[in-house]
């Protein structure tokens, strides 16, 4: 991670110390303008589908249904957003190297569980003489574990769950039908 790094991200939790928590939010404030800088010189260069994700959907604490490596190439990640529970966020990655996982990134007295999603950071990684992009996800979650994935190209879907019943949910939408 470049701009929101684990040092960054643990300095906010300093409570006990007034002006150092004020340095901390006005460094990790620096770094979302970076970032947000960053990602707008990259954006047009992501896939279509990562790029319509990074603007219509907020993955901060969503919580991570499923993550799993599916040999080679595929790499799944199932989300479902705080920002709009009743509906998934599915990422189907083409690696081109597998995951990388540092598992305690983050202290064990600050980690959580289940997964959530904490921070993640774009960039492209490559161009090669054909034309042909790869790109780099970093991604923190509150469990201390921070994932790299180095890919291709990545398939975004929205699917509703059905099991369990959304409809049960607390603040589910009351209009969700299931399908005949």
């Amino acid at each position: 991670m470049k701009f929101f790094t684990p040092a960054r991200y643990l300095r906010l939790g300093d409570l006990a110390n007034r002006s150092a928590f004020l340095a901390a939010q006005r460094d990790w404030e620096s770094a979302i303008a970076d970032y947000r800088q960053h990602l707008s010189r990259i954006r047009g260069e992501l896939p279509v589908g990562l790029r319509r994700l990074v603007e219509t959907v907020y993955l901060h604490d969503a919580r991570v249904l499923d993550m799993w490596w599916g040999g080679k190439t595929r790499f799944t990640i199932t989300l479902q957003p705080q920002s709009d529970p009743s509906r998934l966020v599915v990422l189907v990655y083409s690696l081109i190297a597998q995951p990388a996982v540092k598992p305690e990134t983050l202290p064990e007295e600050v980690r959580s569980a289940p997964a959530a999603w904490l921070y993640d950071e774009l960039f492209v990684a490559s161009e090669s003489g054909s034309g042909d992009r790869t790109y780099t996800h970093d991604i923190l979650l509150s469990d201390g574990r921070e994932v790299r994935l180095h890919f291709r190209n990545v398939l975004v879907t929205r699917p509703v769950p059905f099991v369990p019943d959304i409809r049960l949910a607390p603040g589910a939408p009351a209009d969700v039908a299931h399908p005949a």
